[in-house]
């Protein structure tokens, strides 16, 4: 079976997700190539690309929201019609992680597909959503529209939908507590993150951003420039960690059995709707301030999360599903 993957450079989940199953199929054999779209996440693809395209993208200010001057300034949706008529008739089966091209192209071509992401699981009628935003419905349904789903949540609201899978790297490394509180909150200004943390002197803080380009130190907080394999190291150790309502670094901390704060973004729908899940689970998802800090420090822990990994389940699927093409 020969599978076209595509992954939505939109954040850095999904790559990371993306990453795990694209190795599982090649260690089983398959052919998979690899296109991508958009332009805003920093981590690289370990593997060829076979193509890159414009895609959209979604950026964010450093007041905890979504810019949307940027996103459609920087946006070329004539472009990205275009894109989408890309033959795919060579492949057996195309696999979308919320990228438009790949899914587009697959129905014009007559291949079939199946999305597999965060996003797929908003679709069922049972996963619970932020209300009162039926453009971002229609954009969830119709962005990266595909034959068949695999959507991925907390927990699995629908017969369709499994729990998340996390890289190798967690499952194959010791966890430990060595009490510091990791915070990566890119969309808020790193001056403003400083502010809330540096009263609480007897805690010890690492933040990561982007707004950094060496290491430094002061007090009880460091503050690190982005680092894919330091980062990961630092969700084993850390004692908990304060980020926004992104699916991946979510899923990593609860699985991981650590304290989580989630704030959501914004004006980002797929946010918004996974706080909900989160708060109903019974994790902390108010906005970042001193107060909240002080409230999530002293009356929150980590809960209990029951947990397998699905990820030989969803290959399973897939070969079962689409293996005799």
């Amino acid at each position: 079976m020969k599978i076209l993957y595509g992954i939505q450079l939109n954040g850095n989940g999904h790559i990371t997700r993306s990453i795990e199953l694209i190795s599982i199929l090649k260690e089983k054999g398959y052919e998979v190539d690899i296109i991508t779209s958009g332009n805003n996440s920093n981590l690289d693809i370990p593997f060829k690309v076979k193509k890159h395209f414009q895609g959209f993208s979604i950026y964010y200010n450093k007041f905890g929201s979504i810019d949307w001057i940027k996103s459609i300034s920087s946006s070329k949706l004539i472009r990205l019609l275009k894109d989408i008529k890309y033959d795919v008739s060579e492949y057996d089966l195309v696999i979308s992680d919320f990228e438009p091209v790949s899914a587009w192209s697959a129905r014009m071509c007559k291949v079939k597909s199946i999305g597999i992401s965060n996003q797929c699981s908003l679709i069922s009628k049972n996963t619970p959503k932020f209300k009162r935003k039926f453009i971002s419905k229609l954009f969830i349904k119709y962005f990266a529209k595909c034959d068949d789903y695999i959507g991925l949540h907390y927990q699995s609201y629908d017969d369709y939908i499994q729990l998340p899978f996390i890289s190798r790297f967690f499952l194959e490394n010791k966890i430990s507590d060595k009490n510091f509180y990791l915070i990566y909150l890119p969309s808020l200004k790193l001056d403003f993150i400083i502010k809330q943390v540096k009263l609480y002197k007897n805690i010890k803080f690492k933040i990561y951003s982007d707004e950094v380009e060496e290491y430094t130190n002061f007090d009880n907080i460091e503050i690190n420039k982005l680092n894919k394999s330091a980062f990961q190291k630092d969700i084993l150790d850390c004692t908990g960690v304060i980020t926004a309502s992104g699916f991946s670094t979510t899923s990593e901390a609860l699985i991981l059995g650590k304290k989580l704060w989630s704030i959501p973004l914004k004006g980002q729908y797929e946010q918004l709707s996974n706080s909900i899940s989160l708060k109903e689970m019974g994790i902390y998802t108010k906005d970042f301030n001193i107060t909240n800090l002080g409230s999530w420090l002293i009356s929150y822990d980590r809960i209990d999360y029951k947990w397998e990994n699905p990820i030989y389940n969803i290959v399973e699927k897939i070969i079962k599903t689409y293996g005799d093409n």
